[in-house]
């Protein structure tokens, strides 16, 4: 994302807490300046809170989620949740964002008749006398070079994914009575 992205980006999202009634504080903002530096890409909330950390100290991670769902609520964000404890930050361009990913690699796949399934989401929630508010909605699966990767007998065991194995580890995930793994099968 260049600069002028996200300078304007930073800016949308303090012009809309001001819209609101709510107030501007110099940790918001240098929290609006990380989010935007950080759209688009797979980042957690302990990334966000280090990057904060370096503009100022006195930003608590407690902050950073509130901030993240305050953004959320309004509309201004959307977090796409990956695989444990990753997201990806998005500006929504519309109402409610769907989108695909693949649980093993990342990779964003966008999915084809969002019109129609918001339409269909829309009718749904209306008939429980809701109404739809902005949202992402993210749909885990796995690509067609994935499933060939961990279908392969010679994938190391805590890189083998579904169908009864591990999937991708990350260290202390790979216990036993968990898919019959243990931290002993993680390359370091």
């Amino acid at each position: 994302m260049e600069n002028h992205e996200i300078t304007t980006a930073a800016a949308g999202f303090l012009e809309k807490l001001r819209e609101s009634g709510l107030r501007v504080t110099p940790q918001r903002e240098t929290l609006f300046k990380v989010f935007a530096e950080s759209l688009g890409q797979p980042t957690t909330v302990q990334d966000l809170w280090t990057k904060t950390r370096e503009f100022d100290p006195s930003i608590g991670i407690a902050t950073v989620y509130r901030t993240i769902n305050l953004l959320g609520e309004m509309g201004l964000l959307n977090v796409l949740y990956l695989n444990e404890g990753e997201f990806r930050l998005e500006m929504p361009k519309e109402k409610l964002s769907l989108t695909a990913f693949c649980r093993h690699c990342g990779s964003l796949f966008p999915l084809s008749g969002g019109e129609e399934k918001k339409a269909l989401l829309e009718e749904w929630l209306a008939e429980s006398g809701l109404e739809l508010l902005p949202q992402s909605l993210s749909i885990a699966g796995l690509c067609g070079g994935c499933r060939e990767l961990l279908q392969k007998e010679d994938a190391p065991p805590a890189r083998r994914g579904p169908f009864g194995r591990l999937g991708q580890c990350r260290g202390r995930r790979c216990r036993k009575g968990r898919g019959g793994g243990s931290s002993a099968d993680v390359p370091s």
